[in-house]
């Protein structure tokens, strides 16, 4: 067969198209006259084989020249699919996010909402438990301080140092009650400022607490909600007006020490359902003047009376100067609870006042570090020039 015939130019082949793909098989055509002649028969010229072998040569030049392009084009060519991956999992890890927010979202709006209902719920409850009533008027030069601190609902012993639970805890309530409406009345005093002075209930911070609760932390919650929001009505009939006030205690950490969040205390939980309980009462207040989640500042007849749990504040004169440091001022009076003991002292002209512990002493931990104490709480009559007698109340 006559080897031009094999040889053929494609459909919309160009002339350097047919020239480059004949010259590139020179070596099965044999030689470069070989070549020529097949293409000057194609192409219709009459070329000689130096014309075709040196455009072959200069074909093969230029893209010898070029080859570091092609290779850059590669490499970009990697690089953008590398990038097209990191895009994609980009998406993935994106539309991960966005499940996870709605998924978190879904859940805070579910919190809210029984959060709600729970606030509509104690609001309802609170109308049905405590009737309003007509506020009495007192013309009076003085205001009562109840220190009511670690009232430890929900811990429960019975040794031969005391003895302790939550029925003993409402019945003590309702001696200091009694006590508080007594004083009251020898000193016609005006208005009633509570400061709850932290761990108002037992909680579950270490396992020997754990032991000794009857309740959970839950029911715990509940039972000091209801007690401590049935004791200040109860003062909303005899004052011309009841202020509250708040700060957290150790026994109400969410973790244990090491691990728990500053600001997340289960005393803030009942002081909002006390609140939300008396909030139709019309001479009963929350005071939201905390400083922190664990100082309270609490103005009586225009003086300061400071008021921490006690447990990051010594009941001495460095834990007096500490906290003044961080306070910037000085204040009339620092409140203290913790301790289980009431007691009264000064340094440097400010009063220190520390109330007692509704549950006293019995449980294993009174026991093993020899407290021994009667259940008491502090109450402290207040004009405008201080303090002008202290009632440490002892309770059965």
């Amino acid at each position: 067969m006559d080897i031009i015939t094999v040889y053929k130019r494609f459909n919309g082949e160009s002339d350097e198209e047919l020239i480059y793909r004949i010259t590139g098989e020179k070596d099965q055509i044999g030689s470069w006259q070989d070549v020529a002649d097949i293409l000057n028969e194609l192409l219709g010229t009459e070329y000689t084989e130096s014309k075709f072998r040196k455009q072959r040569q200069a074909f093969d030049k230029m893209l010898a020249a070029n080859q570091s392009k092609f290779a850059d084009s590669d490499a970009q060519l990697k690089e953008i699919e590398v990038q097209k991956r990191e895009l994609e999992r980009k998406k993935i890890q994106f539309r991960d996010e966005r499940n996870a927010w709605q998924k978190q979202n879904f859940t805070d709006a579910r919190v809210e909402e029984k959060l709600d209902k729970l606030e509509s719920e104690l609001t309802s409850l609170g109308r049905t438990n405590f009737d309003e009533h007509n506020n009495v008027s007192i013309n009076s030069d003085n205001d009562m301080l109840i220190i009511l601190s670690d009232l430890h609902i929900g811990q429960t012993f019975d040794s031969i140092f005391g003895k302790y639970n939550t029925d003993i805890a409402k019945d003590r309530l309702n001696q200091l009650l009694n006590e508080v409406i007594s004083i009251r009345e020898l000193h016609n005093s005006k208005n009633c400022y509570v400061s709850l002075q932290g761990d108002l209930i037992s909680g579950n911070i270490h396992k020997s607490i754990q032991v000794s609760n009857r309740e959970n932390v839950i029911e715990q919650i509940k039972i000091a909600t209801e007690l401590i929001s049935s004791f200040c009505y109860e003062l909303s009939l005899h004052f011309e007006t009841v202020f509250m006030s708040n700060v957290s205690g150790n026994h109400t950490r969410m973790d244990h020490k090491d691990d728990a969040i500053h600001d997340e205390r289960l005393d803030d939980i009942i002081s909002w359902a006390v609140e939300l309980s008396l909030k139709h009462i019309d001479n009963f207040h929350v005071l939201h003047i905390n400083i922190d989640t664990g100082i309270s500042d609490i103005l009586i007849r225009g003086k300061s009376y400071i008021a921490v749990h006690g447990d990051y504040d010594g009941f001495n004169k460095s834990g007096v100067q500490n906290l003044c440091l961080a306070l910037g001022f000085v204040p009339y009076a620092i409140t203290y609870g913790h301790l289980h003991v009431c007691s009264v002292d000064e340094t440097n002209g400010v009063k220190m006042i520390r109330g007692g512990s509704l549950a006293g002493c019995g449980d294993s931990y009174t026991i093993e570090k020899r407290l021994t104490g009667k259940p008491s709480q502090m109450v402290c009559i207040c004009t405008d020039k201080g303090v002008k007698a202290y009632y440490p109340i002892e309770l059965k």
